[in-house]
């Protein structure tokens, strides 16, 4: 019966409410987009963004950090922005999507985001200003070990880092100069270069090659 309930769970996929969850941000503001019903401490998992898609001839601007999407939308008017997270035997495991009102305005801060912290509303909310809102200063270091065009590549090398011990994740993203898909290596998220520095001379020794530290917001 035990084994039975395993191979169940296994297959079962977790997404939000059906209900529509709005929040209403400014032109020009960057917004951090996560995952407020999936939380799970380990990096064996792949995020899978989709990217902002919002009025016809709109503009946004958008980066992908592992579990994280930063979003700034240039235009205003609604916009959502799907994810979808598999683990390692590619079986989708959670589902959900994040929904903007977006209204113009003049100032640029990082908020945060997420269908849990947020008030439910079956349309978007009015228009008006919100200062509420958390500003959030995060300024964090990766590194990043290789960029494959092929998943299994990459689902290999995050592996092998991972047995060595290090906290290596996949990263999906779209190469837009090249007009392909790509999936980086990264490890680690840390608070300042020199923590990353240290670890990047430790990883060089294993692999024989000096990867590169990247700036994540």
């Amino acid at each position: 019966m035990n084994i039975i309930r395993i191979i169940l769970c296994t297959f079962v996929v977790i997404s939000c409410s059906e209900t529509q969850i709005w929040q209403e941000i400014e032109t020009g503001k960057t917004v951090k987009v996560f995952s407020g019903g999936f939380s799970v401490n380990n990096t064996n998992y792949i995020y899978k963004w989709s990217k902002p898609i919002g009025p016809e001839n709109s503009e946004s601007n958008y980066s992908i950090e592992h579990d994280k999407l930063l979003f700034t939308p240039l235009s205003p008017g609604q916009y959502h922005i799907s994810l979808e997270i598999e683990n390692m035997m590619e079986t989708k495991v959670y589902e959900e999507t994040f929904y903007f009102n977006v209204i113009q305005g003049s100032h640029t801060n990082t908020l945060t985001a997420n269908n849990s912290s947020t008030k439910n509303e079956k349309n978007p909310p009015s228009p008006k200003n919100n200062n509420k809102d958390r500003v959030v200063i995060s300024n964090r270091y990766t590194i990043q070990v290789a960029s494959w065009t092929s998943l299994e590549k990459s689902k290999i090398d995050m592996k092998e880092l991972i047995a060595l011990g290090f906290d290596t994740y996949i990263e999906e993203y779209f190469d837009v100069n090249n007009n392909i898909q790509r999936w980086r290596v990264r490890i680690g998220s840390f608070k300042n270069k020199e923590l990353a520095q240290n670890v990047k001379n430790k990883l060089s020794k294993f692999r024989g090659e000096d990867p590169w530290i990247a700036y994540i917001k």
